[in-house]
């Protein structure tokens, strides 16, 4: 009884969140900038064996499958592929792909002290197999649908029931990650707000979004510190 009653609250706080976004907040979303986003590769050694990709600017489909096809290509070439962040957010589900093949291929991502990484940005952070964040520079935010998917030719029930579906996808997705409930507890009780809640260091550790994941350590102590090979 106890969860259920905790899942309704968090589903409620989520169709809050939808109810705050008026026909204004539609064509221009709280976590959804004008500017453009960008997807590169970064220091990119062969010899050595390491290579990143960086995404600046929002996370739209687009930058989400740009980032995909670049990490797919240089994976491998290299040992330790990073990922590093400079978004202020973007389209959660462009972020879920994006997520599912940084932890497809074993990669870690970052965001450093010149990055930040709000709203949908953070599903991204979660999806490194390790985890290095910069504390204040990473923040909790209401999250950011397409509205032309979401919103376009749905009465407000159904649309609303579609909110909701995502947002149990989200759930479900930060629990595959291996994230602590807590994480997707306090990002739906951010829905409600349009403010960034930023994270200190204690708070990035405690939410999981601050290091590795032990199956993945776990592998490297069984195959002495050697990558897991790159996937199709």
């Amino acid at each position: 009884m106890r969860d259920f009653l905790r899942s309704v609250r968090l589903g409620a706080a989520w169709l809050m969140g939808l109810a705050l976004l008026s026909p204004l907040a539609a064509q221009s979303p709280v976590d959804q900038p004008a500017a453009e986003g960008t997807a590169n590769i970064y220091n990119l050694d062969r010899d050595a064996g390491i290579g990143g990709v960086e995404i600046h600017g929002p996370i739209t489909k687009a930058v989400a499958s740009q980032a995909v096809q670049l990490i797919k290509s240089i994976r491998p070439d290299v040992d330790e592929l990073t990922v590093f962040l400079s978004s202020p957010g973007g389209d959660v589900l462009a972020a879920m792909e994006l997520g599912e093949e940084i932890r497809k291929q074993s990669a870690w991502t970052a965001v450093d002290e010149q990055g930040e990484c709000y709203g949908a940005c953070v599903l991204v952070l979660a999806a490194g197999v390790r985890r290095t964040p910069t504390p204040e520079n990473v923040g909790l935010q209401r999250m950011n649908f397409d509205q032309k998917e979401f919103v376009a030719n749905l009465s407000s029930d159904k649309a609303k029931q579609k909110y909701t579906g995502v947002a149990k996808r989200v759930e479900t997705y930060l629990a595959r990650m291996g994230m602590p409930k807590k994480l997707f507890q306090e990002m739906s009780a951010q829905q409600s707000s349009p403010k960034v809640r930023l994270l200190d260091a204690a708070k990035l550790k405690t939410l999981g979004l601050d290091g590795s994941d032990p199956a993945y350590e776990q592998w490297l102590r069984e195959n002495n510190n050697q990558r897991p090979a790159p996937s199709n």
